[in-house]
C-alpha cells in the first residue's frame, strides 16, 4: 500500500475519522469467507476507488459491489450488518431472528409475551424456558449505523427484569435476563450490566460471543443477506412472516408470488444461493 493511501481518512458512521487500513479491509472479507485470491481479486478492483472523504459506509458498498460481481455467496456474508438494518423498520422480525438464536441455543421460545411483575405488567420481547431457567430478553433494534445504547437502556430493563423476577419468586441464578441489539453498546452500559448480572449481546459484542459471531456460528442468516432479491422482494417475504434464508426453503412455494421480474430462473437462484449459505 503506497504512503498516499496510508494518510487516507475514512469516516465512520459515528462520525469518527480513521485512517484507512488495508489489513482491516482484509480481515471482513476473510472473515466472509474469501479466499486469498478473491480477496486480491477485489482489492485490485476496489483500489482505484479509495479516496479521500470516503465513508464506511460507502467503502463496504464499494467492496460488496466489486465481491458480488465475483462471487455472490461471499457477498451475501460480507453484508451481514447491512442486511440487518433492512429487516426494519419495525423491530419485530429482529424480535424473531433473536429468538431462533435462542431456540437454537436449546431454550423453548415465544415472542413478544406479557408477563406480570410484583407492580405492573411489562411486555417483554423475548421468553424462554430451559429447565429451571426462565429466559428474558429486551431487543433493541436499530436501522440506521452509528447508534450506541447508552447506560439508560441497562438501568431501565434490569428494573423490569427484577420486577419479574419478584413476583415469581426465582433466584438470580433462575433467571437470564438479556439485552439485544444490531448496534453497539457504551462503555458505561457494558460496566452497568456487568455489575448487575445482565447479559448483552451487540454486533461486535462480547468479543467471540457477538451476535455476529451467533448468526455466522449457527447459520442463522436473515433473508435480506441475499443478492438474488431486491429490496421489494425481500419486503415482501419478511411481510409474509419469513425472516431467514432456511425459511426460504421450508416455503419455496412464496417465491412462485415475488413481485417484478421473477421466473422460474430467478426463483432457482435464490434457491440455490440460500443452500450455498447454509452449507458454508
Amino acid at each position: 500500500m503506497t504512503a498516499q493511501l496510508k494518510q487516507i481518512q475514512i469516516l465512520k458512521a459515528s462520525g469518527e475519522r480513521e485512517l484507512f487500513s488495508q489489513a482491516k479491509l482484509f480481515r471482513s472479507l476473510r472473515k466472509a469467507g474469501a479466499s486469498d485470491m478473491l480477496v486480491e481479486q477485489v482489492w485490485q478492483r476496489l483500489l482505484p476507488e479509495i479516496e479521500a472523504g470516503l465513508t464506511s459506509d460507502r467503502l463496504q458498498k464499494r467492496a460488496f459491489r466489486h465481491l458480488r460481481g465475483l462471487r455472490k455467496t461471499v457477498a451475501a456474508r460480507y453484508q451481514l450488518k447491512r442486511a440487518m438494518m433492512e429487516l426494519g423498520p419495525s423491530g419485530y422480525p429482529f424480535e424473531r431472528l433473536i429468538g431462533e438464536v435462542f431456540r437454537a441455543r436449546g431454550f423453548e421460545v415465544q415472542v413478544g409475551q406479557i408477563l406480570n411483575g410484583r407492580c405492573v405488567k411489562h411486555e417483554v420481547d423475548v421468553v424462554g424456558t430451559l429447565e429451571k431457567t426462565l429466559l428474558l430478553v429486551e431487543c433493541k433494534y436499530r436501522n440506521l449505523p452509528g447508534y450506541k445504547c447508552d447506560v439508560k437502556v441497562p438501568l431501565y430493563i434490569h428494573s423490569r427484569f427484577e420486577d419479574i423476577r419478584i413476583k415469581r419468586n426465582l433466584t438470580h441464578s433462575e433467571v437470564q435476563p438479556w439485552i439485544a441489539t444490531n448496534a453497539r453498546f457504551s462503555g458505561d452500559a457494558v460496566a452497568y450490566a456487568g455489575g448487575v448480572g445482565l447479559n448483552l449481546i451487540g454486533w461486535d459484542q462480547p468479543a467471540g460471543e457477538s451476535l455476529k459471531d451467533w448468526l455466522e456460528t449457527l447459520k442463522l442468516y436473515p433473508l435480506t443477506v441475499l443478492t438474488s432479491l431486491n429490496q421489494t422482494q425481500k419486503k415482501y417475504l419478511l411481510e409474509h412472516k419469513l425472516i431467514l434464508c432456511r425459511d426460504i426453503l421450508e416455503r419455496p412455494e412464496l417465491l412462485l408470488h415475488l413481485p417484478g421480474k421473477s421466473n422460474p430462473a430467478h426463483q432457482k437462484r435464490v434457491m440455490q444461493e440460500c443452500h450455498h449459505l447454509l452449507s458454508l
